[in-house]
């Protein structure tokens, strides 16, 4: 059965894969200074490998496991629901994976006293490293999950024994960011919130990350949004953007490309619509040990539409 704290249109989902991965979704307690919280704890959402079987969903933190642990970081308000297609891979291949629901999207906590900037994401994903994982991971970030990505493997090294880009949100076509970000009125975040949730938006960036316009159904609409239907979500999307939270991850990444130590993996997807490939370039131009493979019949989500392709492009580069 589905877990009690998604929301009820998660019974309308009809992909076996979707509705198998939401079923193992937990929520797991995490000791955390990112705000004034009742005994400093957010409950993050998680999907683990095995379940139950690793740190902390149930007890201590075990042994070092001798699979590679492999950390998965969705996209710009979306959910580990994103992996859906390639946890079950992942697992065939002999990966023991981990998607885990960033601070402030998904279906972590979103308590009002929390701050959402791009550092408490990364506080609280470290947070959730060191009390569940314990070991170093392959760190993989889609799009703005890339992004994040790049700035938690700059700040924790220990944590990250390699890193894999997937369609990498690096900023290379915006312009400089601003020293400090505008101002914005909460009644002008909540309006953007609502469109952000409408299904006409919803339908029409479904339909862009496609490159098989097929793909972008009634059903993926669902997945992608099943998130927004929590009570907290628009109050929590607003506070990221009130704090300055795109600038400021915008400013973390150019600043911190450089120094990332680990060796990287950039997937590209070929038809990418939504980025433009001087994203990919800035990636390899700015972290040293880089290689690049490329999705072809594919567009910003590699891992959703061709994840039979990544599995073999992670088994090729990890060996």
């Amino acid at each position: 059965s589905f877990p009690e704290f998604l929301p009820a249109a998660v019974e309308e989902i009809t992909e076996p894969v979707a509705r198998d991965l939401a079923m193992r979704l937990e929520r797991v307690p995490v000791t955390s200074a990112i705000g004034a919280v009742a005994g400093n704890t957010v409950k993050v959402g998680v999907c683990a490998a095995p379940p139950k079987a690793r740190a902390g969903l149930g007890g201590s933190l075990p042994e070092a496991s001798d699979k590679p642990q492999v950390l998965c970081l969705h996209g710009f308000d979306s959910s580990c629901l994103e992996f859906r297609r390639l946890f079950p891979l992942l697992e065939e291949a002999g990966f023991e994976p981990w998607a885990v629901d960033l601070l402030g999207w998904g279906f972590t906590e979103m308590p009002v006293e929390v701050d959402y900037s791009p550092a408490a994401k990364r506080q609280l994903l470290y947070d959730f490293w060191k009390q569940y994982v314990g070991e170093p991971v392959v760190l993989m970030g889609g799009s703005i999950g890339g992004a994040l990505a790049m700035d938690f493997a700059s700040e924790h090294p220990d944590a990250v024994s390699k890193l894999v880009l997937v369609d990498p949100q690096a900023f290379a076509s915006l312009p400089p960011p601003p020293d400090a970000p505008p101002p914005l009125p909460a009644p002008l975040g909540f309006a953007g919130a609502a469109v952000l949730k409408s299904l006409p938006l919803r339908f029409l960036a479904t339909y862009m990350v496609f490159n098989d316009k097929s793909e972008a159904n009634w059903d993926a609409i669902r997945i992608g949004r099943l998130h927004c239907l929590q009570d907290q979500w628009g109050q929590a999307l607003v506070k990221y953007m009130q704090c300055g939270g795109p600038i400021l991850l915008q400013k973390a990444v150019m600043e911190k490309m450089a120094s990332i130590p680990q060796e990287t993996l950039v997937l590209w997807g070929e038809q990418d619509d939504i980025l433009e490939k001087s994203n990919l370039e800035s990636v390899t131009s700015s972290i040293v040990n880089t290689e690049v493979v490329f999705i072809d019949s594919c567009g910003h989500q590699p891992h959703v539409e061709q994840p039979r392709a990544v599995v073999e492009a992670l088994k090729s580069w990890i060996g």
